[in-house]
């Protein structure tokens, strides 16, 4: 009776949906000092190239996105506009889930290089690039923050050729 128990719960990264714009609103704004609502990332959708995947656990309908990233092409480059896990779902596999679902989709459509930013202080989340094959190919002093908290961006590359 007892063997799923211990079992980890399995990740799915899929197309985002209009019903999820508010849950991953929800997941924006725990997750950055200047959140995104609802409309700003509908708008944010509707533009040329934009697309989002949404993270769930796979047989919980009810739960709803545990996760997202945005991503944008421009000619044979794409960026990750913001990539955001809930807090509760950190450290379960759902980014590097949707970086794999991003990466597998960006390499299908012939991208050559995936771009993003990071703060540099945000050491998960670099580990996490790093494990990837991210590597730095320039920095933004003082971009995130204002005043002496302020810390720098990195700007990160992925090859996906």
């Amino acid at each position: 009776m007892g063997w799923f128990l211990g079992r980890k719960a399995m990740l799915v990264a899929m197309p985002a949906e209009p019903g999820d714009l508010a849950r991953m609103a929800d997941i924006h704004a725990v997750s950055f000092a200047r959140p995104w609502n609802e409309a700003d990332i509908a708008r944010l959708l509707a533009g040329k190239g934009t697309t989002a995947l949404v993270a769930r656990i796979e047989g919980d309908g009810s739960a709803g996105a545990v996760g997202f990233v945005i991503t944008r092409i421009a000619a044979d480059e794409a960026e990750i506009i913001t990539i955001a896990t809930d807090p509760a779902r950190r450290r379960s596999g759902a980014a590097r889930e949707l970086l794999h679902a991003a990466i597998r989709e960006l390499q299908r459509e012939r991208i050559a290089r995936l771009f993003l930013e990071v703060d540099e202080k945000n050491a998960a989340a670099l580990s996490l690039y790093r494990k990837l094959g991210f590597r730095q190919v320039g920095q933004r002093k003082g971009y995130y923050g204002s005043g002496k908290d302020a810390s720098g961006a990195l700007v990160m590359e992925l090859d996906l050729r």
